[in-house]
């Protein structure tokens, strides 16, 4: 398992992997869900809504949705997340053209999955709010459980 995943791509010409992590759930969850890589085509670029995998300068490898293509990097960020990152096209090792989520196939081209991004894209700022409001009330919560315990 610890061949390159860029020497796997560059030989297979594709790369099959369990994802990690919580950052693009709920569409892919952690440890259970696999997603297929493919390489670009010589001179493609990604577009807006593609799920690019790409490796930092740090080595860490990432699976995250672009959200924004310029001509020379791409802003990109998970879908259960709130950053964006800027990551130059040099970064990128391929993308998702598929994935099973658990038993069940989805094409990246197949219309239930664009209505599934177009979905969660539209309803973002909402998300934004909500979790900025859940994590002040947690954390007032906190801070009252806190102050009553010392007392």
């Amino acid at each position: 398992m610890n061949e390159n995943i860029e020497q796997q791509l560059s030989r297979e010409g594709f790369y099959v992997s369990t994802t990690v992590g919580l950052s693009m759930y709920p569409m892919l969850r952690n440890r259970r869900d696999r997603v297929i890589i493919r390489p670009l085509d010589e001179g493609e670029r990604l577009k807006k809504y593609d799920l690019p995998l790409y490796r930092r300068p740090d080595g860490k490898y990432i699976l995250h949705r672009v959200i924004g293509v310029r001509d020379d990097y791409y802003l990109i960020r998970g879908d259960n997340t709130y950053a964006i990152e800027k990551i130059p096209d040099s970064w990128i090792l391929g993308k998702v053209t598929e994935f099973y989520r658990g038993d069940r196939h989805v094409l990246s081209t197949s219309r239930g999955y664009a209505v599934y991004i177009r979905f969660w894209r539209l309803i973002y700022p909402f998300r934004f709010v909500f979790v900025k409001i859940k994590r002040f009330i947690d954390d007032t919560l906190y801070k009252v459980r806190y102050r009553l315990r010392k007392k």
